[in-house]
């Protein structure tokens, strides 16, 4: 335990047990549990799973944003269903198709200091950002890195839907002291986002890659279940505050983990910020249209 911990408000055990009261969280398990029980049926094939993306207009327009997106970095653009899932295959398109399930069932209050909006819209782009990197990377976690940056902030929501007055807290913390978001959340509760987003990920029984992932984005040399994908995460969300993604507060004065330079195996910083700046192109590009 670290200072901040210790000298926090409140104690950390105390914000977990008040959330293990709350019955209205929102149902990834079974939106996570619809999907797979459809790509894992026995008679699952391409035709039949475009044709049931097509059914739904909505999710047929949201799959083609997502899979047309510059971050995406396909060759050439997709019309229709059927090519998405030919170009991209089964276990990526069942990826996307779950991160925009789990997005619809998210309800979100509105105010000064968060726009659902903004906050769905990072979280998609930090997931396909993270696939993208992955891939240029010489890595293939079969869709996982995109469910993981769609999820890897929920520790923010929750806070902000759940802990109302500690998240104004935090805010007023931070702006009185200069501090991020990040130590703010540490000094207010004790712990952060990321064991929230941890905590949620055993409560509905998700994958210990996930759980890691979410846990440890903002310091992946600690994650142990998979340091690859927990940096790349880190790394594709520390990218949308150098490209200053507006409205993101909890990301400002974003700290960069200067282990994920050895982790994946840049030469430098400089190496990081090179490959970080051959997406901006294509983020500015993307970001403007919205996907969700």
């Amino acid at each position: 335990m670290n200072d901040q911990q210790t000298n926090s408000l409140y104690k950390a055990d105390d914000i977990l047990k008040q959330l293990q009261t709350v019955t209205t969280l929102p149902p990834i398990p079974r939106v996570l549990q619809e999907i797979s029980q459809l790509f894992s049926s026995h008679d699952i094939s391409a035709k039949k799973v475009t044709s049931i993306i097509e059914k739904d207009p909505s999710l047929t327009l949201k799959v083609l944003s997502v899979a047309n997106s510059p971050l995406y970095g396909l060759r050439r653009n997709v019309t229709n269903i059927g090519a998405a899932v030919l170009m991209l295959g089964m276990r990526e398109i069942k990826s996307i198709v779950t991160s925009i399930r789990m997005a619809s069932t998210m309800k979100m209050k509105s105010d000064k200091y968060f726009n659902p909006d903004k906050f769905l819209n990072h979280s998609m782009i930090v997931g396909i950002l993270t696939q993208r990197m992955a891939k240029d990377l010489g890595f293939n976690f079969e869709g996982d890195g995109f469910t993981a940056g769609m999820l890897h902030d929920m520790g923010i929501l929750i806070i902000h839907e759940y802990l109302s007055n500690e998240f104004l807290q935090i805010v007023g913390y931070s702006a009185q002291n200069k501090t991020s978001f990040l130590e703010s959340e540490y000094r207010v509760l004790g712990l952060s986002h990321q064991e929230i987003g941890e905590f949620l990920t055993e409560k509905w029984s998700l994958p210990s890659v996930l759980s890691d992932s979410l846990q440890f984005h903002h310091r992946p040399a600690n994650s142990k279940e998979n340091n690859f994908l927990t940096a790349i995460l880190h790394l594709a969300d520390y990218s949308t505050c150098k490209f200053q993604m507006p409205g993101i507060i909890w990301d400002e004065n974003y700290s960069f983990d200067e282990s994920t330079i050895e982790l994946l195996n840049f030469l430098s910083p400089e190496g990081v910020d090179e490959f970080i700046e051959a997406y901006r192109e294509d983020y500015l590009e993307g970001t403007k249209a919205q996907i969700l």
